[in-house]
């Protein structure tokens, strides 16, 4: 059996990540990923089973650091609710400075992650991060009310508007930008102007 060769797994790879971070994981073409790569399509497929075990080598690193951070900041949220604690700028930060590292460390798979993965079996993360910002100022609303209660249907309305708005612009301004330093200000500046509205809701509903 011939060795399978580190530098050519290598380009491949290379060759993936530019083909879906281009044309997204439903569109992308293992043939124009061997082409990138100098290859067969043929050859491929002795190193990965399909497209479909391509693309999960690619994403599920980053994926598996996306769920292990947010799970942390949902436990830690939840044990800050129960002692009354908790503030949603500082909840809304660690969202932001877990985006921004993963980012730091894998920006074209954080990008396609959010972005890209439509038809895999990852293209559910972005709802189920907009779940858990949901979840997490559906509790904030609650805890500040002067008698704790759960929420009006409007006021759960407006949580989960703010949670798709915010997500989707962390996302958006994923796909839009590539210069760290940018992202990180667009990415600050998003997570600031959320604040200060959810502080002005909280205010004018007479919530604390």
């Amino acid at each position: 059996m011939q060795v399978l060769k580190d530098d050519v797994k290598k380009s491949i790879r290379q060759a993936a990540l530019s083909e879906f971070k281009k044309h997204g994981y439903m569109k992308a073409s293992i043939r124009h990923i061997a082409d990138a790569a100098g290859i067969t399509p043929g050859n491929i497929y002795r190193y990965f089973k399909n497209k479909e075990d391509l693309f999960y080598e690619l994403i599920q690193p980053v994926y598996e650091q996306l769920a292990s951070y947010t799970l942390e900041i949902k436990n830690e949220v939840d044990y800050k609710l129960c002692k009354e604690t908790a503030d949603h700028l500082v909840i809304l930060r660690k969202i932001d400075a877990t985006i921004l590292q993963l980012f730091k460390q894998s920006s074209v798979e954080l990008t396609i992650l959010l972005n890209l993965s439509e038809g895999s079996r990852y293209e559910t993360v972005k709802e189920e991060l907009i779940t858990l910002v949901y979840q997490i100022l559906e509790n904030v609303f609650a805890t500040t009310k002067e008698t704790p209660a759960p929420l009006e249907v409007n006021e759960q309305q407006s949580a989960r508007m703010l949670a798709v708005t915010l997500i989707e612009g962390i996302s958006l301004i994923l796909r839009d930008y590539e210069d760290g330093d940018t992202i990180k200000v667009l990415v600050d500046e998003l997570v600031y102007l959320y604040s200060a509205g959810i502080s002005e809701k909280i205010k004018l509903q007479g919530l604390c």
